[in-house]
Order: C-alpha cells, then structure tokens, then sequence
C-alpha cells in the first residue's frame, strides 16, 4: 500500500522542515514543500498529493486562503490550515474555503497526525457522500413521473428532468426554494395541503398519499390532475434527512397494469437468474449475481450494482417475494443483500464494498442464523 503524500507549504523554511520531518517520521511521504503560490501550484501538479498542509498567512500577493480556494475549485485534495493567530475576518475568510483540519503553532507530533487522519478519513467520506448523491440524482433522471427531493424543512434539494419542466425552474434556481412556493397542492375539496398536514400524516401512516389532487405551480400557473406520494427519505442510521415528493398524472398507476407485458408490468419480472428493469425507454437484463444490495425509496426500490443504479416501481415486499430466498436476506425495512457480497458486520450493520447497510431490530435473528460462523 502506498504511502499518503502530502505536500505542505509553509513560507518559514524552519517550521516547513519541521513539519516535513515529523509527518515522513509518523510515515507519511512528503516529497516537497512550497514558501509561495507559484511553487505551491507547480508541486501540486508534480505530486498530486492526497492532502496539503497550508499556511493561512502565507507572504506574498496570494494568501494561503486564495490558494485554498484554487485548490478547492481546481484540484480534488483536502487541505489543513497552518495558524498562529488569526482575527476574525481572516478566520470567516478561510472557513469559506471548506478546510479538514487547522494545526496551530507551535504544534506537537500527536496533533500532527490526528489532524492529518481526521481529514484524511472525512474527506472520504464526503466524496463517497457525493458519489452516492450523484449516483442517486442519476437513478431519478429518467423516471416518467416527476420527483421533488425535499429537506426536512420541505426546501428544495433536487428536481429530476420531469419535475423541471412541470415547475418552470432548473435544479440551480429552485434549489433551497419552500416547496409551497413553487407549487400549491389542493385536495379533491379544494382544500390546500400544508407543511404541517405532511408531517402528522407520516407520522401516523409512514407515507402521505393523496388521489386526484390538484397541483397547481407558481411559475405559469398550470393546474396538473394528479396523484401524489409524500414519504420520508432517510440515511443509513435512519435518521430523516427529507422527503420524497412524487408526483404523477392522475390514473398513471393504475392504467399500466391494464396491459399485461407492458414494460410497467416486465420491470420486476424476475426470470431464472436475472431479471429486467426500465431504464428510460429501454429494458434492460440485470443479473442478480450482480446486485450488490435493493434500497427502498418512496414506493420505488433502488437496485445497485457495481456500475449502475436501477429505479423500479415496485415495494420492497414484492421485490422480496420475487427474489430467490437462498441468495437474498432482507436485513432493514429499507434494504434488501445478497448474502454472499457480505464483505465485514457486526452488531447492527453489514459492509458491502464501500456501502454501509444498517441491520434492522426486527430482522437481526433471522440475519444471524443464515450466517456461518467458525
């Protein structure tokens, strides 16, 4: 395995060697060190170091800050701040920059090197952070029904291609808009659906569903006859993180199942070792060899694989019933494994490749019993 490197760029040639030394004596590879921002800039892209070590006054025309924003702009690399005292205005400045660590001087080696694996280690994290919401976003492009992703103060976070065109706004301008200011939701009655309608209704009935409603968006004003499914999205602690607006033109659901072989009714089709899912127009042969794990969304279900994600209109149950008993183990009310991609677990969650997956109260005893163990 090789080393991390690190570049640090210091503009007081004793402290940078200092560092140098510790961090190559704590087994880090430190291959240069910068004093300004023209060499700064020129080592990072003769090293590509996996982190840098930054001045936050830095001599010279350009700060460590600016460089700091360069780097996060430009270049996929965490940094941590070198400081001695700073004020306010220069602290507010370099938080701005998104930094994984601050070192203050005078430093000792045992400050060095958790820094170091402190960022190291949340800097992954937000990547795979990133990687999964991209993958994700991904999944709801081609759905045919219009989805609002919601924080959970029903603020806007994400809408697929379908929702757009309905609102009239793209992801950049609706972003952080009050949904109930880009859309009015009315009941068959004419009464209108408010935040705190939503939250008792999940509450009580873990989803909040509403038949032939009225949408009604700010932007043109067009009234669209619909039937909305409002649910909670959750992480994989399950704590709520938002909610999951879908919305569909009213009898949609319904209609497909009237024309058996359609691609609504083939999406869950299970056949011998592989089944297909729609994606866009297309149906596509999925192998259940290569599932890795089936997450539950709304009333869709996430199926995942090394190099897509599949969104299918079904319920974990009926995605459960369908899948071979030997080789799948439903271990959460949201997720659904194979077996043999268990890679680590313990107590409460399981490790599939990179992905984290909770192991439910309720499921724990049937998941321990289909293990063996030495």
């Amino acid at each position: 395995m090789s080393k991390i490197k690190i570049l640090v760029v210091e503009d007081e040639s004793i402290v940078a060697k200092d560092i140098q030394n510790t961090l190559i004596r704590l087994g880090y590879d430190v291959p240069a060190t910068a004093s300004n921002a023209a060499s700064a800039f020129q080592k990072l892209d003769d090293i590509m170091p996996d982190l840098v070590f930054l001045d936050i006054k830095l001599k010279g025309d350009i700060d460590g800050i600016e460089i700091a924003e360069k780097i996060k702009n430009s270049y996929e690399i965490p940094v941590i701040f070198l400081t001695s005292f700073v004020d306010k205005t220069t602290l507010d400045r370099a938080k701005v920059t998104e930094p994984y660590g601050y070192i203050v001087k005078p430093f000792n080696e045992s400050d060095l090197q958790t820094t170091v694996e402190m960022a190291l280690y949340k800097f992954e994290k937000d990547k795979e952070t990133k990687y999964n919401k991209e993958r994700y976003e991904n999944a709801l492009v081609n759905l045919d029904e219009a989805i609002v992703i919601l924080d959970i103060n029903y603020g806007v976070t994400f809408l697929n291609p379908k929702a757009e065109n309905l609102a009239g706004y793209g992801n950049e301008t609706a972003a952080g808009k009050d949904l109930f200011s880009i859309l009015k939701i009315e009941n068959e009655l004419h009464e209108s659906l408010t935040k705190e309608q939503i939250s008792e209704k999940i509450k009580t009935d873990k989803i909040c569903e509403l038949k032939g409603a009225s949408v009604t968006f700010s932007r043109d004003q067009s009234v669209h006859k619909s039937d909305l499914t409002i649910s909670p999205v959750r992480d994989e602690k399950d704590t709520l993180i938002g909610y999951a607006l879908v919305i569909r033109k009213q009898g949609a659901a319904a209609s497909s199942g009237s024309n058996p072989g359609s691609p609504e009714q083939m999406e869950s089709l299970v056949i011998q070792n592989s089944f297909f899912v729609k994606k866009g127009s297309m149906l596509v042969k999925v192998f259940l060899e290569n599932i890795n794990w089936i997450q539950a969304m709304d009333n869709y279900v996430i199926i995942a694989t090394n190099t897509d994600q599949f969104v299918v209109h079904s319920t974990m149950k009926d995605i459960e019933m369908k899948l071979p008993g030997e080789k799948f183990l439903r271990v959460h009310r949201s997720y659904i494994i194979p077996i043999e991609k268990i890679n680590v677990l313990d107590e409460n969650t399981v490790l599939i490749g990179d992905k984290t997956i909770p192991v439910g109260k309720s499921y724990k005893d049937t998941f321990m019993n289909r293990l063996n163990f030495l």
